[in-house]
């Protein structure tokens, strides 16, 4: 997942009978200044940018595997001066166009979510004599569901049995993510030896992070020395610092703990340089897993190739050290 897995609140006009907050403002900010409006409530922090279309509220749904679920908050309001005088359906839609809009205002990659991934209430009721209802939406990992997109959930609020529909808030969007569990910092140790270039040396040990590229797969993330994808080294024996552009390794893995391939993030060889990566089948290749079944370590030996050629051979384990 990159998650690019790189995952709902509206712009309209304000009505004549009262208007409603400014979008970069938390919804309904004087509920004694405002007129019986129904709206999306904060879920957390807004994450969405000052010129955003809408609000985006963001949950990450943790660690899940083929077959789990979780759930993330909905809230909605009455934010009238008093409470809601009578019990509020508020019959809530999903709206494609307005996270078609987000993306295009908050420079976003966001996709909305297959209908068979996720669960959401049509309606809620906000009882009378209440400012506030909630309701959750599920989430299902299962075959349609793709770690390496980044997922939204665009809702509107399509009707209210009473008040006023918000203009900045009634409509929100709500990007989630999930983790596979091979993802989280690691420490590596190993060898390095690159063969065009005898003054690289291998940076170790080095404290990174492995982060869902799909169900069954991760990428390395340099947060050591460059904040990109891919695999820092010393450039000469001072110790000066680099790193290789256009390579970053995913390891990809079976249901036993086997690495069964390595792969370029940014393309095998389809980058500029025409670097690739390359799993090397003598290395041991494999997970250590603790008594709990969860990632201790894996040892894993594989090529960066460059226009066809092997270059730099990795000989390293990784060893988990916590959730990132």
């Amino acid at each position: 997942m990159r998650f690019s897995l790189k995952h709902i609140l509206p712009v309209l006009a304000a009505t004549a009978m009262g208007a409603t907050s400014c979008l970069k403002d938390a919804p309904a900010v004087d509920p004694s200044q405002s007129n019986s409006v129904v709206e999306f409530a904060n879920t957390g922090s807004i994450v969405s940018g000052a010129n955003a279309a809408y609000a985006r509220f963001s949950s990450d749904l943790g660690v899940l595997k083929t077959g789990d679920s979780a759930k993330f908050n909905v809230n909605v309001s009455y934010s009238g001066a008093d409470a809601a005088p009578t019990d509020i359906t508020v019959n809530l839609a999903v709206d494609t166009a307005a996270l078609t809009a987000y993306n295009n205002s908050d420079d976003g990659d966001y996709v909305a979510p297959p209908t068979t991934i996720y669960k959401v209430p049509s309606s809620v009721v906000i009882k009378k004599g209440t400012h506030q209802s909630q309701v959750q939406v599920t989430v299902v990992v299962n075959a349609s569901y793709d770690f390496n997109v980044n997922y939204a959930l665009p809702l509107t609020i399509a009707s209210a049995s009473s008040g006023i529909i918000s203009g900045n808030f009634g409509k929100a969007i709500y990007s989630f993510s999930a983790r596979n569990s091979y993802d989280g910092k690691y420490t590596i140790t190993g060898t390095f030896n690159d063969t065009q270039s005898g003054a690289f040396n291998g940076w170790y040990p080095l404290d990174e992070e492995l982060i869902t590229y799909s169900g069954n797969s991760i990428a390395l993330k340099d947060v050591e020395y460059s904040g990109n994808y891919g695999h820092p080294f010393y450039s000469d024996a001072s110790g000066s610092k680099s790193y290789y552009g256009n390579f970053a390794p995913i390891f990809y893995f079976d249901a036993s703990g086997n690495v069964t391939s390595v792969t370029n993030y940014y393309g095998q060889a389809t980058n500029s340089q025409k670097r690739a990566a390359q799993l090397d089948p003598t290395g041991i290749n494999k997970i250590t897993f603790n008594a709990d079944g969860s990632v201790k370590s894996f040892a894993v030996t594989y090529w960066m190739v460059q226009a066809g050629v092997n270059r730099t051979k990795f000989d390293e384990v990784f060893t988990y050290t916590g959730a990132r």
